[in-house]
């Protein structure tokens, strides 16, 4: 069997060949305006290698001590790996190969041409090497093996790849590149290709604003290898970097319109009245949002199960103005977007000249509870059940991640793990893509019933494995408080009251919902707003789920004796005192969820400003919880 030394070395010194033969094959088809389909295949394919290869690099960007670890611990996984690089390197270094299977030429770059070149000659001279890798190489050979891989990377960047045969043969460039990453992935375990996974989103955006054109098509790549590929995890993979890209290209456009003061354009139809919904008092779920049955859509008589989320006009912002700025939020939203985004498609706007008061976001739900609303139908007997709005809200209304906590046991670790993923998973693709929540709460969090065998509802189970993100109006979202504050180890009267009443209210709001957001930005709202407050909303949920306690509940209601009403600003005692008993309460969950997931937590709720590269650390947060197993 080969060294371990000797393959660490080996392929440390490969990594920067391997990514020259990407490049020779891009600027082959990037300098014909007729093969831009095949570079966009080829830059997805080393987008893809670029991302697995990030996982290896230490800190000084050298892959050497993480191979050296794989290579001693997985040694049959690490020499095939080595093998995977050889084959690839021997294919596209052979020019015999080249022109008979590819319909390539090798050739020297015109200003590094001599008399007397024959490319084919050298090349084969100078890739000779790499037939000594095999099961015996070993580190005695490594002196004579370096300096041929630099002969041969110099070699390589005086010759350029000239096209000599069909389109059909350049298709099989494209595939074995495909084949190469789809190979490096089997010789790889699980945890570094999820890390993998979640670091091609980030590189697919390189040069997004530079080049947004670069962006798009890589998609359109994407969704032609979405199609080629019968393989359902391929399809996703692929599917996924589309919707993706396309996600954050509408991000972009955005940006730059309302940069020159302008909004998108939405058609007449996405903009709604009150009129066309049927707002009934079983839908609602809060102050700022409720169900609704959205009529004669999409067709005349039928009815769409929506959900409608307020966003109140100051009076001091003109309603029209308000409304230009939503359609940027829907303009967003509309997009396709990724499963693992979580983030609810928007339908419309409902924009009501009776009402400057709000506008509404209508979202889309889930397929098996929008669809299938009976209604009766004009003029027409309808041998359908029609039920009332009431049956209908008990079999498909959602339930948020905060009334599970406050009034059912605790979900199986399992679930809990898998949530907490998906949720900082979601964060980070958030960031990626240059999306910011700022209200992620655990009543923000909804979970509606699963589907049943037969396509509906199932109102006995919710569907754990499709949570559904929401709190996307401008205003803070005030919650019920009744038989909350009963956690509380004083009664009503020791919440504060109102300043300038002078009475206690009834039921006062939670400090807990400010509690959500990172001390320093309520130190000062006016502060920009940074992803570092929206990961420690995702902390102060991952730790009320690891608990399974709402923040109030925390320290025996700690957080829950500062209640105020929303007119009351808190002082900065106030705003300490609730970091400082969510910081502690981190510590707890060592011993019931783990000291992995306690320490993911802490990382998130950490009060110091974070410098550097934090969309590695969600990365790295990520790849952690899914370590995590009950």
């Amino acid at each position: 069997m080969a060294d371990p030394t000797a393959i660490t070395a080996a392929l440390t010194g490969l990594f920067p060949l391997v990514k020259e033969v990407f490049l020779m094959t891009q600027v082959l088809f990037e300098a014909d305006k007729k093969l831009r389909s095949f570079w966009a295949r080829v830059e997805l394919q080393r987008a893809i290698f670029d991302a697995w290869e990030d996982g290896w690099l230490d800190a000084r960007d050298k892959p050497d001590d993480k191979i050296k670890a794989y290579a001693f611990e997985k040694p049959l996984l690490a020499r095939g790996i080595l093998k995977e690089f050889v084959s690839l390197l021997k294919t596209l270094s052979d020019p015999d190969k080249l022109k008979k299977r590819y319909g390539l030429r090798p050739e020297r770059i015109p200003k590094y041409a001599t008399r007397n070149d024959d490319v084919p000659r050298d090349l084969r001279y100078y890739s000779d090497y790499l037939s000594s890798v095999d099961s015996r190489f070993n580190i005695k050979g490594l002196p004579a093996f370096n300096k041929s891989i630099n002969d041969h990377l110099n070699l390589l960047k005086t010759v350029r790849y000239v096209i000599v045969g069909k389109d059909y043969e350049l298709e099989d460039v494209v595939i074995r590149f495909t084949e190469f990453n789809r190979d490096l992935q089997l010789y790889t375990d699980s945890e570094a290709n999820n890390e993998a996974a979640q670091r091609i989103y980030e590189v697919v955006l390189t040069g997004l604003h530079s080049k947004p054109d670069d962006p798009a098509r890589l998609a359109e790549a994407a969704l032609f290898e979405q199609k080629a590929t019968i393989d359902p995890d391929a399809k996703r993979f692929y599917g996924d970097i589309a919707k993706f890209i396309g996600f954050s290209l509408s991000l972009r456009d955005v940006t730059v319109l309302n940069g020159r003061g302008l909004s998108p354009n939405m058609p007449s139809q996405k903009i709604f009245t009150r009129r066309d919904f049927s707002f009934d008092a079983p839908y609602k779920l809060g102050p700022h949002s409720t169900l609704a049955r959205l009529l004669d859509y999409p067709t005349k008589y039928q009815t769409r199960l929506v959900l409608v989320e307020w966003v109140p006009v100051p009076k001091t912002v003109n309603v029209k103005t308000k409304l230009e700025g939503l359609k940027s939020e829907w303009y967003v939203l509309h997009a396709d977007k990724p499963d693992g985004l979580l983030l609810p498609t928007a339908q419309g706007l409902v924009y009501d000249n009776t009402d400057s008061n709000f506008i509404g976001i209508v979202f889309q739900l889930p397929s098996h509870i929008r669809t299938e609303v009976p209604t009766k139908i004009a003029g027409r007997v309808d041998p359908r059940v029609v039920r009332s709005p009431k049956t209908t809200a008990a079999q498909r209304m959602p339930t948020s991640l905060r009334q599970l906590i406050l009034q059912q046991p605790a979900l199986d670790l399992g679930v809990r793990f898998k949530l907490a993923q998906k949720l900082l998973n979601s964060l980070h693709l958030m960031h990626t893509a240059g999306w910011m929540h700022k209200r992620i709460r655990a009543d923000n969090i909804l979970f509606f019933p699963s589907q049943s065998r037969d396509g509906e509802p199932d109102p006995t189970r919710l569907d754990f494995e499709n949570p559904f993100l929401a709190g996307f109006h401008s205003a803070r979202l005030e919650i019920e408080t009744s038989s909350v504050l009963e956690v509380a180890a004083k009664p009503l009267e020791h919440i504060r009251p109102l300043q300038g009443l002078g009475k206690v209210l009834n039921q006062p709001r939670v400090v807990a919902l400010d509690a959500y957001q990172h001390p320093e930005y309520r130190y000062n709202v006016n502060l920009p707003y940074r992803n570092q407050y929206d990961l420690y909303g995702v902390g102060a949920v991952l730790l009320e789920l690891g608990l399974w306690e709402t923040l109030e509940m925390l320290e025996k209601g700690d957080i829950g004796r500062r209640g105020y009403d929303p007119r009351v600003v808190p002082t900065k005692d106030d705003i300490r005192k609730d970091g400082e008993t969510v910081e502690r309460a981190g510590w707890k969950l060592d011993r019931i969820m783990g000291s992995t997931y306690g320490k993911v937590v802490r990382e998130c709720l950490t009060l110091k400003p974070m410098p550097g590269d934090l969309l590695g650390l969600e990365r790295t947060l990520v790849a952690r919880l899914a370590h995590c197993q009950a």
